[in-house]
């Protein structure tokens, strides 16, 4: 890791007085850190207590600052679903500094009232924590609801009686209804006309605290990322991104497309842009040069700090660290303690969540056992229905990662599988397949659908020509409109996940199958098959 302490930046880190008064402010900013909180390498996960060593020393470095988050913080983990009555993501972003975040599509995993509460119900709830979630774009009925504010102003005292006023104002991806669950952001609106709920900002009361800022950042849980050397948005609203002219903004944080970005974003003016990959491997750092005369930002230089994984901690590091130790070794999962090794996969079976066009080698695996939950549950005699044509179906984003060469554990498929999301069964007919697979190849703008046992070929425009399956003897057969089959998916995808409509999947076709959740499901299948 490079050598934090640089003389140069520590002084620029001071006021300076003669001619102009500056000081030098340091935003750091985190995203996507979805509960990262143990270390594992191979994953590139440098682990929380590491991320909290990493923000001291650069707040060591520049110490009049600010930390926040860009949303995501805790769902897609299966870390967080198997803590989740006592999670450790309070003393975590206490530890980090972080009391401001924007809601990530993530915030609503556990359902409105959940995201309301901020983990008010955990066990690791500091005393005199006020964690505030900003987000301008999200509105029920009109109105911005009580678990959020527009915005947020941080007095960031720098000595002799002064001080600067960081203020953030927050706004979320309208894709957020097609990548949360529907019925879980039942009743919210989000906006993505951008530009206009910031221009709609300014008739509230309180906006004056705001204008007289020292320090604008927009932070958003909107996607961006490097195009041919130049960041760009990837949203819904983009346009309305890119026509920003503002003097209250100076600058701007991204999120969502787990990428690394420190650049300037050409809008109606070049904004200084971060994001800091996920997981924590990367601390974002805006360095805002500040004229405490005129309270003007004077100059954002945008950057990424690498997290040092193998750093000598401190106490505070060091105490999340066996705080984070005795949970490993205390908490199970479905019986499961989560260290418990499941299987052994003689190489690497990837799941790129940035290359969405592909079958993978784990949305393989997963959609076997989806199928296999099916055969199992309705076996006679233990022996499975032959003939039979079983299909497991998944939507590309339930998918979080891949496995690596070696041993396969518990938290290992969490983390693979993080949502646990009951499983559904349905007689299917191969026309209806067809269209669902048009759908899911060739129209899903988040991914690629993931299937089991078929075969799909396409003419040179991508429609589908020709449909192939593999029935329980392992035998290749052709699926035409006619063909009955079972289809199995879990029911995210079913409810509108993922932009899928939910006329795919008719309610009067579902089995009543006792089969267990997705991730029950995916323990039990590398269970029975041991090695990969």
């Amino acid at each position: 890791m490079r050598q934090l302490f640089l003389l140069g930046s520590l002084l620029l880190a001071l006021p300076m007085w003669g001619g102009n008064r500056t000081v030098t402010v340091a935003v750091f900013t985190l995203n996507d850190f979805h509960c990262g909180i143990v270390q594992d390498l191979r994953k590139e996960i440098p682990g929380a207590p590491w991320v909290v060593q990493t923000l001291d020393s650069l707040k060591k470095e520049y110490p009049y600052h600010v930390t926040l988050s860009a949303g995501d913080n805790f769902g897609g983990s299966f870390y967080y679903s198997a803590t989740r009555q006592s999670s450790l993501m309070p003393r975590v972003f206490c530890d980090m500094g972080i009391t401001l975040s924007v809601p990530g599509n993530h915030a609503f995993d556990d359902g409105q009232e959940a995201f309301a509460r901020k983990w008010a119900d955990s066990d690791y709830l500091p005393r005199r924590w006020n964690f505030r979630y900003v987000c301008a774009n999200m509105r029920r009925e009109g109105r911005i609801p009580d678990s959020c504010q527009p915005w947020a102003v941080v007095p960031v005292p720098i000595g002799d009686g002064d001080t600067v006023k960081v203020a953030v104002t927050g706004l979320i991806t309208a894709n957020t209804p097609y990548q949360a669950s529907a019925r879980k952001v039942a009743g919210l609106e989000f906006d993505a006309r951008y530009d206009a709920v910031l221009d709609s900002l300014e008739h509230l009361p309180g906006y004056s605290e705001v204008a007289e800022a020292d320090v604008h950042v927009l932070a958003t849980h909107i996607t961006a990322y490097n195009l041919n050397g130049k960041p760009v948005f990837d949203d819904p609203g983009q346009d309305a991104l890119y026509s920003l002219d503002r003097d209250d903004i100076d600058a701007i944080v991204a999120a969502h497309s787990h990428s690394k970005l420190a650049g300037y974003i050409q809008c109606g003016r070049p904004y200084p842009i971060v994001q800091a990959y996920w997981h924590g491997g990367y601390v974002g750092m805006l360095l805002c040069e500040v004229d405490l005369d005129t309270h003007r930002t004077l100059k954002v230089t945008p950057s990424i700090v690498p997290v040092n994984p193998h750093a000598t901690l401190g106490v505070k590091a060091a105490r999340l660290k066996a705080q984070i130790d005795e949970q490993m070794a205390t908490t199970h999962f479905r019986g499961h303690a989560l260290n418990e090794v499941l299987a052994h996969a003689a190489a690497d079976i990837p799941h790129d969540r940035t290359v969405k066009t592909i079958e993978t080698g784990v949305g393989q695996l997963v959609t076997e056992a989806y199928a296999d939950a099916y055969r199992n549950a309705t076996a006679e005699d233990g022996k499975e229905h032959e003939g039979d044509i079983v299909v497991g179906i998944s939507h590309f984003g339930s998918i979080r990662a891949g496995f690596y060469a070696g041993d396969i554990s518990v938290l290992d498929v969490g983390e693979a599988l993080p949502f646990a999301n009951p499983l559904k069964c349905y007689r299917y007919t191969g026309r209806q397949l067809k269209a669902l697979l048009d759908f899911g190849i060739n129209r899903c703008r988040l991914g690629r659908i993931q299937t089991n046992r078929l075969r799909v070929e396409q003419d040179a425009k991508g429609n589908i020509r020709r449909i192939y399956a593999r029935n329980n003897r392992g035998e290749e057969v052709p699926v035409n409109d006619k063909t009955r089959l079972i289809l199995v998916t879990d029911d995210y995808i079913t409810t509108g996940g993922d932009g899928y409509s939910p006329a795919f999947f008719p309610e009067a076709d579902i089995i009543g199958v006792d089969v267990p959740q997705s991730t029950d499901a995916f323990i039990q299948y590398l269970q029975r098959k041991k090695t990969l």
